[in-house]
């Protein structure tokens, strides 16, 4: 697999560390273009992978709304190699294509969500765009998830704002459509 488009020249196995390699070889997600652009950057992509692990794995924030918060950040943000991947992630975790078209449009309102997920579409868009967040939106979230789980849905923000522009400044190509692939392993690996 190599990379002849985009502005950063991809890692190829054969430019790996052995610790890269060996991930190259065992997990597909480790062959596509965002993982093999992360390992240009080798003594940072093992703490980002630990970070996405543990967002996959450990955080108390549910999944289902995790992916919303996701969502809302790559459609805010316009990460299009991450949006592709986390069109499949929703639908593996059952959202109607409509519920992901509305994050889309920013139809943040709309009935078809609850006031959990409202409360988080908000917080995000807040977050995304004005970094500080309002009295108003921040009461609206903390009426539903704890300090710990506002702490991780803002390193959740963070997080897919970073790959967002990682991806999006070295004009990655989308080489295939893995995202959900990743997220039904981590699920074995929480059970």
């Amino acid at each position: 697999m190599t990379n002849t488009e985009g502005r950063i020249r991809l890692r190829t196995r054969e430019d790996m560390t052995p610790d890269q390699q060996a991930d190259y070889d065992e997990k597909p997600t480790s062959r596509t273009n965002l993982s093999r652009l992360f390992a240009v950057a080798d003594t940072m992509y093992p703490h980002l992978r630990a970070l996405n692990l543990a967002m996959a794995t450990t955080i108390t924030l549910p999944h289902a709304e995790r992916e919303v918060v996701a969502l809302a950040t790559l459609f805010l943000e316009r990460g299009e190699y991450e949006i592709a991947q986390h069109r499949e992630v929703a639908r593996m975790m059952g959202f109607s294509d409509e519920k992901v078209r509305a994050i889309e449009e920013q139809r943040y309102g709309d009935p078809m969500f609850d006031a959990r997920e409202r409360a988080l579409l908000a917080f995000t868009r807040q977050v995304v765009k004005s970094v500080r967040v309002d009295e108003y939106v921040y009461a609206a979230l903390a009426a539903f998830y704890d300090d710990r789980q506002i702490v991780e849905t803002t390193y959740v923000i963070g997080n897919y704002m970073m790959l967002a522009r990682i991806s999006e400044v070295a004009e990655l190509p989308i080489d295939g459509v893995v995202g959900a692939s990743f997220w039904k392993s981590q699920a074995k690996v929480e059970a």
